[in-house]
C-alpha cells in the first residue's frame, strides 16, 4: 500500500479495509467478492476508483470451477455509494452490478463482449439503475451490432465511447435528451450518415457548441446513396474531431482519403443528378408505356367491356335504367341512316313487310328519346329478340352503328344463340369493315342474306327473325 492507492494481488486470505483508501486495482477475481463485501460493510470507506482488470478468459475459468461463484463474484459490484469510477473492462459482469452506485461518474466496460450487457444488440435500459450521475461511458470493443432506440442513456451522460464495434447504423435521436460533449464512433462499419442522424447531430451541436464526433477509421460509401452524407462531412468539419482518417470506398472497392474524396465529390454529385434525372425519365416512360398497353387492351375489348357493363346494370343496380331481360320487342333495326337509298328501302319495303307479319320493331332515329345514346342502344340490343342489320358500304362509318353491331355480337356470346340477322342490301368489301365485324361476318357467311325482292328472300328473313334456336 502506497499512500491512498492499493494494488490488490492474489494469495491474500484476509484484508482489513483502510478508511482512507481511494483507488483499488485488482487482477484477482477470486478475492474481489471478499473485498467488495468489506467495502460495503465499511460505511467510513472513501474508495472512489475501482479497476478490475482480470481478463474475461480468466473469469470464465474461475466460474467453471464453481458454478455458484458466478452469482457470488460478479453480482457484488453494487452498493458502493461513494464510488465515482468503475473500470470492469475486458471482464464478465451482470445487470445488478450497478445498483446503489448513485455517485458513479465513469463506467468503463470495454472489451466485455462476452457479457450479457455488452455484445450484439443493446436493448432496453439496464443503465437506468441508479446511474443518474454517470457522465462517461466506455463500451469499446464490445462487438455491438445495433443499439436499439429503446436503449436508455443516463440523462447526465456527456462522453460516450463506442469505438471498435460493428455498428452499421446509429440512431442519434437516442441522445436527444442529453447534453453531450463527445461521441466516439470510430473504427465501426458506418457506410455514411443517415438523414435523421445528420439532423440530430446538427441539433446537438447547436445546443452544445463544444460537441465533437469521432468518425475516424470508418469506411464511408462513395456512392450516390450517401452523396448528401459526403456533403455534410465537407460542410460541417467543425463538428468532427477529425475527418482526415475516414476512408471512402468507391463502387469498384478502391478507397479514397478525405482529400481525394473532396476533389472527386463534385463529379460524383453531377453523375448522381444525371442518373436521378435518367431514372425519373425512365420511370415516366415506362409509366406511359404501361398506360398505353392498358388502353390498347381496353380498346381491343372495348365492345365486350361495354356490353358486360350494361348487361350488369340489372344485377348491380348501376344507374337508373334497368335492362330488359324479358324482350317484348321482336327486332331492333340498324342501318345507315345517312344513305338515302337504304332509307327508302327500309321505309318502302322492309318495314311494311314487318308490320304485315306482326313483327314489332325498334328504330333508333324514331324510338330513342335522345340523351345518352349508348344507354339507349344497349337497352335496344338487350331488350329485343333479334338485331336486323342492313349491311351497306358505309354503314360502319358511324361509330354508333359499329357499337350496335359489336354489342349484338357480344350478346350472341352471352345467350349462346343467333341474335343478329345480317342482310346485305348492296355489294360491299368486307375489308373496309372494322376487324371484329369483318371476322364475324366471314365466319357467319352461311347465315347472311342478300336482299332480293322475291319470295325466297322474304321466307328466309321471316324464318331468321322468328327462329330462336
Amino acid at each position: 500500500m502506497a499512500g491512498n492507492k492499493v494494488i490488490f494481488k492474489p494469495k491474500i486470505e484476509y484484508l482489513r479495509v483502510p478508511p482512507t483508501l481511494k483507488t483499488l486495482i485488482t487482477d484477482a477475481g477470486a478475492f474481489v467478492d471478499k473485498f467488495i463485501d468489506a467495502l460495503r460493510h465499511s460505511p467510513e470507506n472513501s474508495l472512489t476508483r475501482l479497476r478490475f482488470k482480470s481478463s474475461w478468459k480468466q473469469n470464465v475459468e474461475l466460474l467453471h470451477q464453481n458454478k455458484t461463484r458466478k452469482k457470488q463474484v460478479y453480482s457484488k459490484f453494487n452498493g458502493l455509494s461513494n464510488l465515482k469510477e468503475l473500470d470492469i473492462s475486458y471482464s464478465h459482469f451482470y445487470p445488478n452490478t450497478f445498483e446503489g452506485m448513485k455517485n458513479l461518474r465513469v463506467l468503463k466496460l470495454s472489451g466485455s463482449s462476452g457479457s450479457e450487457l455488452c455484445g450484439s444488440d443493446l436493448d432496453d435500459g439496464w443503465l437506468r439503475t441508479d446511474l443518474a450521475k454517470l457522465e462517461e461511458l466506455r463500451m469499446n470493443e464490445c462487438n455491438i451490432d445495433f443499439i436499439s432506440s429503446t436503449f436508455y442513456f443516463p440523462k447526465n451522460l456527456k462522453r460516450l465511447y463506442l469505438s471498435k464495434n460493428r455498428l452499421t447504423f446509429f440512431e442519434a435521436y437516442t441522445l436527444r435528451h442529453l447534453n453531450m460533449t463527445y461521441l466516439d464512433l470510430s473504427s465501426n462499419r458506418l457506410p455514411g450518415l443517415s438523414d435523421e442522424m445528420r439532423e440530430e447531430l446538427k441539433r446537438i451541436k447547436f445546443d452544445n457548441p463544444q460537441f465533437l464526433v469521432d468518425l475516424s477509421n470508418n469506411k464511408f460509401q462513395f456512392i450516390c446513396t450517401y452523396v448528401q452524407s459526403l456533403h455534410f462531412l465537407v460542410t460541417n468539419t467543425h463538428m468532427f474531431e477529425t475527418v482526415d482518417e475516414i476512408m471512402f470506398r468507391k463502387e469498384d472497392n478502391t478507397y479514397l482519403n478525405y482529400t481525394e474524396m473532396v476533389a472527386q465529390l463534385p463529379r460524383l454529385t453531377k453523375f448522381c443528378q444525371i442518373r436521378e434525372i435518367f431514372s425519373f425519365v425512365l420511370t415516366i416512360f415506362f409509366t406511359h408505356l404501361l398506360c398505353l398497353l392498358v388502353l390498347a387492351v381496353f380498346f381491343h375489348y372495348r365492345w365486350k367491356l361495354r356490353y358486360l357493363y350494361f348487361i350488369g346494370q340489372r344485377r348491380l343496380h348501376i344507374g337508373g335504367r334497368v335492362v330488359n331481360y324479358n324482350p317484348q320487342v321482336d327486332v331492333f333495326v340498324t342501318y345507315d341512316e345517312g344513305e338515302p337509298r337504304v332509307r327508302r328501302l327500309l321505309k318502302d319495303v322492309i318495314l311494311p313487310f314487318l308490320r304485315e307479319k306482326n313483327i314489332s320493331y325498334i328504330l333508333g332515329e324514331v324510338d330513342f328519346p335522345g340523351g345518352d345514346m349508348v344507354s339507349h342502344i344497349s337497352g335496344a340490343i338487350t331488350g329485343t329478340r333479334k338485331t336486323l342489320v342492313l349491311l351497306s358500304e358505309d354503314l360502319f362509318l358511324d361509330h354508333y352503328r359499329e357499337y350496335e353491331m359489336n354489342l349484338a355480337i357480344m350478346r350472341e356470346f352471352n345467350v349462346r344463340g343467333q341474335v343478329i340477322v345480317p342482310v346485305f342490301v348492296e355489294r360491299v368489301d368486307l375489308n373496309t369493315y372494322p376487324p371484329e365485324v369483318e371476322t364475324y361476318l366471314r365466319n357467319q357467311l352461311y347465315r347472311c342474306l342478300v336482299y332480293r325482292n322475291n319470295q325466297t328472300f322474304w321466307t328466309l328473313l321471316l324464318h331468321a327473325i322468328k327462329n330462336d334456336k
